[in-house]
């Protein structure tokens, strides 16, 4: 799995649910302190979850929020959790 971390948030890209349980998400997620966000996100969620992306696969998207870790605390995070990612920060990148 990849990690796209931007000023805006984080595009997961390559991952399947038979990869990492909900009980791993749900630990990332609130180490990331992600809340759900409605309008952004189905409700009650904490992250949107497209299930047919271009790139193929999955791809997941959590905006960063005034309640959210600071980026460069998400990047500990997810390094942490083995994910490999790429800081594009300044970069084009549409959540």
């Amino acid at each position: 799995m990849t990690a796209h971390v931007n000023e805006q948030g984080i595009v997961f890209r390559g991952h399947s649910p038979v990869e990492h349980t909900g009980q791993w998400w749900n630990s990332l997620l609130d180490e990331l302190k992600v809340k759900p966000l409605p309008g952004r996100y189905p409700a009650g969620a904490r992250m949107f979850t497209d299930l047919g992306a271009p790139e193929g696969g999955m791809r997941s998207v959590v905006y960063f929020t005034p309640d959210t870790v600071g980026m460069d605390d998400a990047i500990e995070i997810l390094t942490r959790y083995r994910i490999e990612v790429y800081d594009v920060r300044g970069e084009e990148t549409v959540l």
